[in-house]
């Protein structure tokens, strides 16, 4: 995105409620490309009172003294996170990895280090994290497992994955932290919905037409968000069974994988619309607020339903 961009949509982040966000991520493509525009950010950011994290592939690390001069020169980023597997490795050594973790610690930068992999049992995954145990702790190394979206979709060698027939149960962390791409889009989780050109309840606007406060207070109500947040996409596969709807559904679901139900509900147009009729019941909107408040000490949702009432 644009500097001046950036800088805004940072001032209206750091506006919001008085302080209320503390953390941006900087993300990909890869920050450290532009090492100069980088520093004004994060300087930025920090002079606003925000923490700031920065994901990094450390294609900038290619010895211990590039690293360290490199982080040198953005003082300002307060976490790291760095992103390195098999796929990456193709690219970018793994020693990067290393010289990047090295240089953090000895500026008291705290990291964790990212991996993908299509299954923890590969053994070139096995051997990336034998090496990454060497560098980091094992609580600071993260595994995603990757699965098929879009194109994928139609490959059989993409249907590895363990798959089910019963929708995954587990609440979904990643819609706590939204998302803004350079057009001004803002959407609900950095998930695979990213990737879908047709609009669905995870879209929360567009930065360019409203400003943040507009957005991030209509998100407060979105009654779908904040149900997958609580329970997780299961919720509303159940709401559109029991709608009579179960046909528009998928057959099977990646195993203890949200994201992958989730993509599959909201890439169907169908069931978008459906989910809209459902989201509209007032009974589903008040459980889901009160259920904030339960499961996750949010209160403002089930504040604002009893001053409408």
């Amino acid at each position: 995105m644009s500097l001046s961009d950036a800088l805004e949509w940072i001032e209206q982040i750091s506006n919001y409620r008085n302080g209320w966000v503390k953390v941006i991520s900087l993300t990909g493509g890869e920050p450290f490309y532009d090492v100069e525009k980088l520093k004004r950010v994060t300087d930025f950011a920090s002079s606003k009172r925000l923490l700031v994290s920065v994901v990094t592939n450390a294609f900038w690390a290619s010895t211990i003294e590039n690293a360290r001069r490199i982080l040198n020169e953005v003082p300002a980023i307060d976490m790291l996170a760095i992103s390195t597997d098999v796929y990456h490795q193709e690219c970018i050594p793994l020693e990067n990895t290393a010289n990047a973790a090295q240089a953090a610690k000895e500026l008291r930068i705290p990291l964790n280090v990212h991996v993908c992999t299509e299954d923890e049992d590969d053994e070139n995954y096995k051997k990336t994290v034998d090496y990454l145990t060497t560098i980091v702790e094992r609580d600071m190394i993260n595994t995603t497992i990757t699965f098929p979206v879009g194109r994928a979709l139609k490959e059989t060698d993409a249907l590895r994955p363990d798959r089910t027939t019963e929708a995954p149960l587990s609440a979904c962390s990643s819609g706590n932290s939204p998302i803004i791409f350079p057009n001004g889009n803002v959407i609900a989780c950095i998930g695979p919905v990213i990737h879908l050109k047709s609009t669905h309840p995870l879209v929360l606007g567009n930065l360019n037409q409203n400003a943040l406060a507009t957005i991030f207070d209509k998100a407060e109500v979105n009654p779908v968000l904040h149900s997958i947040r609580v329970w997780g996409p299961k919720k509303l596969i159940s709401m559109i069974k029991d709608s009579g709807f179960q046909g528009l559904l998928p057959s099977t679901y990646m195993r203890e994988n949200p994201c992958d139900a989730c993509y599959k509900l909201m890439s169907n147009s169908k069931l978008v619309a459906l989910i809209g009729k459902l989201a509209e019941d007032p009974k589903f909107q008040l459980n889901v607020a009160y259920a904030r408040a339960f499961y996750l000490g949010e209160t403002r949702m089930a504040e604002l339903f009893e001053v409408k009432a």
